[in-house]
This record gives C-alpha cells, sequence and structure tokens, in this order.
C-alpha cells in the first residue's frame, strides 16, 4: 500500500467540500452582519423630505442583509475551496474594522 500525497487525499475525501461550506457560513454570517450595519448606515441618506429618509432606511435594513448573506456565501464557497484561512481573516479584519469605528 503506498502513501498518498496531498492532491490525491482532497480527490478521494473530498475535504475541500467542507471547507467550502464552512467558509460560506462563516462570510455568510459576516455578509449579513455588514448589509445590515451598511443598510442602517446609509439607507436613508438621500430622503429628508416627509419621512421619506426613514422608508429608505428601513429597506435599507430588509435589503441590506439578505444581499451580504448571498454575497458572502457565494464569495464564501469560491475562498474556501483552495484557501478557508482567507475567509477567516476576511471575517476577522471586518470585525475589527467595525469594532475600532473604522467602519463606514
Amino acid at each position: 500500500m503506498r502513501e498518498l500525497n496531498v492532491m490525491e487525499i482532497s480527490e478521494v475525501s473530498g475535504a475541500g467540500f467542507w471547507d467550502s461550506v464552512t467558509s460560506a457560513i462563516t462570510l455568510g454570517a459576516t455578509g449579513f452582519a455588514a448589509g445590515a450595519a451598511y443598510g442602517g448606515i446609509h439607507g436613508g441618506d438621500n430622503g429628508g423630505i416627509l419621512g421619506i429618509g426613514a422608508f429608505g432606511q428601513l429597506v435599507g435594513v430588509i435589503v441590506g442583509p439578505i444581499v451580504g448573506v448571498i454575497g458572502g456565501g457565494v464569495l464564501g464557497a469560491v475562498l474556501g475551496w483552495n484557501d478557508s484561512a482567507s475567509v477567516t481573516a476576511i471575517s476577522t479584519q471586518w470585525l475589527n474594522n467595525f469594532v475600532n469605528g473604522a467602519f463606514k
């Protein structure tokens, strides 16, 4: 019985699939938070007359997380297929920027 190399192990066991799934979940959750924050902050920027800005902000808070989950999930699945550490780095960087006030 011979020893398998890394490429053969990935092909046989399907390990890249589970890395892709967990990365999609991670960036999907990050995208949800980012979409809610961007939608809440900038949703009503252009409407100040007769409360239109409040409706814009409400739409931003509802639509932002939906778009964030879809975009983050797809990006996480694609990036996580080969390099799941980069997905963790992206999520951590966004969270650090949000907590430190560098999120705009």
